[in-house]
């Protein structure tokens, strides 16, 4: 069966394309960017959910950006206003992410809207726990929640500059993030803070910072990320799972009861084992990095067994308790080169982790 003619790509997004942060941009565009020679349309449903013209489509695509939506206080009125969505009679395929966030709710919705095709970025034992319904009736593509885009990455290596003259020891950028995502969701504030004090004692050049005013979006964020020689990290994802968002609400008025509660004093309020799990997967700053030639320092964890410890990064102890030994290894800067070089081969080069192999997933689902 010959590739579809037309495509129909949902997103919604309160900013054009244009200031959108890259990573986001790239993935609305993945078909585009995989080089698909179908004919797509991208409808952003925040500016308009009336229904659409023309809907002669092939496929139509939910983006995660779209499926955001299940969180959003007027999703009930929304999704009826978006019901042509569910009439169209092509195939509908869903690009998730966050699934562990309202995951019922995406669950019903995907079930309600007779979606066929779901791109998953936890893997198949996940799926009964975040997808009762659709785990029985849909086709589970692995998916990434970025790629690499070759065009970018081309483009990147005649203006990167070596590490050794970079002026930046080491980078992060990080938003703090509530306390519903779990002890996991906290980390990726704490890193900012644990790492970056340590490092400024040993005279290392920090540019570290979880303030929202130093967001960086846009094309500058890559040149952000070839600025340093090192940037710190882990896993994308959380350690909670938040069914219809009764954790979220019950935090919620916990906080506006009183508002200095620690996440600690939180998490003793709470059911056992709310922050037990381990939906984790690699994210699209960790792929920036390989691109930029960045070496990274990553709190110890699978990466959706892409990067490895030692190879491909410096692991860092969840504890930190080896912190020390990490800051002096991003010193050598034999052992960072090293390890960029590594990780560019073995990911950067290889066509599977590209937004055109993932195109080519896309095309290949709907033909089946």
């Amino acid at each position: 069966m010959t590739a579809p003619k037309r495509i129909l790509v949902l997103y919604c997004y309160p900013v054009p394309l244009s200031k959108m942060r890259l990573a986001i941009k790239q993935h609305i565009l993945a078909c585009e960017l995989g080089g698909t020679k179908a004919t797509v349309r991208y409808h952003n449903v925040y500016e308009n959910t009336g229904r659409l013209q023309n809907l002669n489509y092939d496929a139509v695509i939910l983006h995660t950006t779209f499926l955001c939506l299940r969180w959003n206080p007027s999703f009930y009125r929304l999704k009826w206003e978006l019901r042509w969505i569910k009439e169209m009679s092509c195939i509908k395929i869903a690009i998730p992410q966050d699934e562990y966030d309202h995951s019922e709710i995406l669950d019903e919705w995907m079930y309600e809207w007779d979606v066929a095709v779901v791109f998953s970025c936890f893997n198949h034992l996940t799926h009964k726990i975040l997808y009762p319904l659709m785990s029985e009736r849909a086709k589970f593509f692995p998916a990434l929640t970025g790629y690499v885009d070759e065009g970018t990455a081309r483009q990147l290596q005649s203006e990167l500059q070596p590490l050794e003259p970079r002026g930046k020891h080491i980078i992060y950028r990080a938003t703090q993030l509530p306390y519903w995502f779990g002890s996991h969701g906290q980390l990726k504030h704490q890193i900012a803070g644990i790492v970056a004090d340590e490092a400024r004692r040993k005279g290392l050049t920090c540019d570290v910072s979880t303030r929202e005013t130093d967001t960086i979006v846009g094309e500058a964020w890559l040149s952000f990320m070839a600025s340093g020689k090192v940037v710190i990290g882990c896993e994308s994802g959380s350690s909670v799972l938040d069914r219809r968002g009764e954790i979220q609400a019950q935090i919620r008025a916990m906080l506006e009861h009183d508002p200095t509660l620690t996440f600690e004093q939180v998490s003793l309020r709470l059911p056992a084992g709310w922050d037990s799990y381990s939906f984790f997967a690699i994210s699209p700053r960790h792929l920036e990095a390989v691109i930029t030639k960045t070496c990274q320092v990553l709190v110890e964890g699978s990466y959706s067994g892409i990067l490895s410890p030692d190879l491909h990064y410096i692991p860092l102890k969840r504890d930190f308790s080896n912190l020390d030994d990490v800051l002096e290894k991003t010193k050598d800067t034999r052992l960072i080169q090293e390890i960029v070089g590594r990780a560019y081969v073995d990911i950067c080069l290889n066509d599977k982790f590209s937004y055109r192999a993932f195109a080519s997933q896309i095309e290949q689902a709907i033909s089946a």
